[in-house]
């Protein structure tokens, strides 16, 4: 195809993946941290257009939150299929990294996303607030463990190749 070797192809396509990847996550985090301020606005304030924001804006994050999730899976079989020589030789670092956002990043928004999006009526204002802040504090501890593991490949310090 145009020449181009396997290799380029598996580049090509990591490159569309992640560039696609990299919107959802940002937008996510960024609206998780805004739902939470405006459901805490809400609750202080009682009024009517904080609530009508937060609906408003809890549509599109959870489009958002679900395609970071679909674009982050494709990415993570690109990084074991396309690029398996990566993973073997860094795997012992950038695992554990990304078992960690998965263990407490990832768990704690999806436990918490579903009485987030669907518990309006069927649990308190304050049980709810706390779904919101659990799943913005997720987003954010998601966010630490990504740019740890991301800081290791550009950088990658306390890991030594003895004889190869």
């Amino acid at each position: 195809m145009f020449g181009l070797d396997a290799f380029m192809l598996a580049r090509i396509q990591f490159a569309f993946t992640v560039s696609f990847h990299i919107i959802f996550p940002a937008i996510t985090i960024g609206l998780a941290c805004y739902l939470a301020v405006l459901e805490g606005l809400w609750l202080k304030t009682r009024e009517r257009e904080y609530k009508t924001l937060y609906l408003f804006w809890s549509k599109i994050f959870a489009v958002n939150f679900g395609m970071g999730v679909v674009s982050g899976l494709v990415m993570a079989y690109q990084f074991g299929t396309n690029w398996s020589g990566f993973s073997e030789f860094a795997g012992s670092i950038t695992g554990p990294l990304l078992t960690y956002e998965v263990l407490t990043a990832f768990f704690l928004e999806a436990g918490f996303l579903g009485v987030m999006l669907f518990g309006w009526q069927r649990v308190g204002d304050r049980l709810h607030f706390f779904a919101t802040s659990m799943v913005a504090l997720g987003t954010v501890i998601s966010a630490f463990w990504i740019l740890a593991s991301n800081s290791w490949m550009h950088t990658p310090q306390g890991h030594e190749v003895v004889n190869g």
